[in-house]
């Protein structure tokens, strides 16, 4: 089955009316937290998801735990005795918000990128809390007659792939249903060097290496099976200001800013609409771009979508995921949602 995810944000501008739940498979909602080993956040509009899933059957939710710069995990898995009282309190409240699943996004075991507590042995925690989360899952389930997911947010530059592993082998995928390889963010804030964020082929150009593909194949190398793999999209965009007067072609170009400034696509997309003759599209990295002579902008759009949507077909992966679906809420979807139905 070809799975389209939206990552959903409870904090956000969005009405039960606004989510399609026909182009969608499953919601993962974000974000739950850590504390102290407590399950926290109280969620505001899950009873309007709750009700579309009642209308659309087909429709299922996890709750999506972390987060980027979200701490607890280190401690939640280091021993026994708290994973056990962590993976209790994560079926609680999965439970009590009528969740089907949990989606774990961890940024990163071993690495304090995000400002979070590390510890050399997180990745060997981390093996053992999904495969012991797995087990309480599926004996729920058995008892419920019912299944419920155990998915992972994962990075997709390969150390941030082997980071989530203690030896490397990727062992914890054999506990989840499917990983969600973010996809976007793969260059912005950390470089001043102008590219794409959320490519889906890499190009020939400094720093272009890093791709949906590329992480695709990292995968498959390790044995990971093409149906435990979803790639992701973006429905925000990331800038890059301050180029020579001569540049022509600015992917792979020094800027004067890094690539941190981000804008949703509903709002970014009327400026695209503006100026059609600084948008662009890269044949050789699959991304549209935005360029004035001063500002490079890096975003999916709606032929980038229908680009993964096929790449996903054709390489038979578990689906196509974004985040975060209130940055978008009428044109990116639709197209590569009908293409993974049929």
């Amino acid at each position: 089955m070809t799975e389209v995810i939206a990552y959903l944000d409870d904090n956000k501008e969005w009405t039960k009316e606004d989510i399609v739940a026909e182009d969608l498979t499953c919601i993962n909602y974000a974000f739950a937290n850590i504390i102290d080993l407590e399950v926290v956040r109280d969620l505001k509009k899950i009873h309007w998801i709750n009700e579309l899933k009642a209308e659309h059957p087909h429709l299922k939710t996890c709750i999506s735990i972390g987060g980027w710069s979200a701490d607890g995990f280190s401690d939640g898995v280091a021993t026994k005795e708290n994973r056990q009282i962590l993976i209790e309190n994560l079926m609680m409240y999965m439970k009590n918000y009528q969740f089907d699943g949990i989606d774990l996004d961890w940024e990163y075991p071993g690495m304090d990128l995000a400002g979070i507590k590390t510890s050399e042995h997180d990745a060997e925690n981390f093996l053992f809390f999904v495969q012991e989360l797995r087990a309480k899952l599926d004996a729920l389930g058995a008892k419920d007659h019912h299944t419920y997911w155990l998915t992972a947010a994962i990075g997709a530059e390969k150390k941030l792939l082997d980071t989530m592993s203690p030896n490397e082998h990727y062992e914890y995928i054999d506990f989840l249903d499917f990983v969600n390889i973010m996809t976007y963010d793969m260059r912005g804030s950390f470089t001043k060097i102008a590219g794409h964020h959320t490519n889906l082929a890499s190009y020939n150009r400094p720093e272009g290496e890093l791709s949906a593909m590329q992480a695709v194949e990292n995968l498959r190398a390790k044995g990971v099976p093409a149906e435990k793999i979803v790639i992701g999209a973006a429905f925000y965009s990331r800038h890059w200001t301050g180029f020579p007067p001569e540049t022509v072609h600015p992917v792979g170009c020094q800027a004067a800013s890094y690539g941190n400034q981000t804008e949703n696509y509903h709002t970014l997309k009327e400026k695209l609409a503006t100026h059609p003759e600084y948008v662009f599209w890269d044949e050789e990295a699959k991304a549209p771009y935005y360029f004035d002579g001063q500002e490079f902008i890096s975003y999916d759009d709606p032929q980038s979508m229908k680009e993964k949507a096929l790449y996903v077909k054709e390489n038979q992966l578990r689906g196509l995921m974004f985040w975060e679906y209130s940055l978008e809420l009428i044109d990116l979807l639709p197209p590569a949602a009908e293409l993974l139905r049929n």
